[in-house]
């Protein structure tokens, strides 16, 4: 993990996987090399129960969000933890399309879209407009993907409030060239299109 962390160093941001049972060692060690902020993703690895055990253990070492913590159809148990929480709660696996918002207004602070989720950029948009109406945090995050996918998503960045884009950085070959990240900010290119090119 302390390996893992000195190869993000580049990223302002960090986001762990948690829910393996080993989630106040793997927390302790990253916050034993770094006080960056940091997100977790449960990856739907928690029952409610749990979830809300935890919730004294995420604040202690400075968890700034909290995304999927249930599984996708526990929309009851979200909506408890949601309400034990001082951190906000992301639906992602709960949330592929616009239609999902609704029945997650009130139960969840927000919504993660996955272009690979959701299927295009117009489905995207209308995922903010939804979450927007419903005064929902908007987040972007990414499969492992190549910087064709990453670039199509750091276009419509301006409109959201939390961006997780390192799907490209995680190849070990990425065949793309397109949007960069440089301390924290994204720059898009310039190229017609999406602006991505074939290295």
């Amino acid at each position: 993990m302390k390996k893992k962390i000195a190869e993000a160093e580049a990223w302002p941001i960090l986001k762990i996987k948690v829910g393996s049972g080993d989630d106040e060692a793997i927390l302790e060690a990253v916050r034993e090399v770094t006080d960056k902020p940091l997100r977790v993703d449960a990856n739907c690895g928690w029952s409610a129960k749990q979830a809300i055990a935890n919730l004294p253990m995420l604040e202690e070492y400075g968890v700034e969000l909290i995304e999927q913590p249930l599984p996708p159809d526990d929309l009851e148990g979200l909506g408890l933890v949601r309400s034990a929480s001082s951190m906000p709660i992301i639906a992602d696996e709960s949330c592929r399309t616009a239609a999902d918002i609704p029945r997650l207004a009130g139960v969840v602070d927000g919504i993660n879209i996955k272009l690979a989720k959701c299927g295009s950029l117009r489905e995207a948009l209308r995922m903010i407009a939804v979450a927007r109406a419903h005064h929902m945090t908007v987040m972007v995050g990414c499969m492992i993907e190549t910087s064709i996918g990453i670039t199509a998503a750091a276009h419509f960045t301006p409109l959201l409030d939390v961006v997780d884009l390192d799907g490209a950085a995680l190849l070990k070959r990425d065949p793309f060239t397109g949007a960069s990240f440089t301390n924290g900010r994204i720059t898009l290119p310039t190229a017609p299109g999406l602006g991505v090119a074939r290295r």
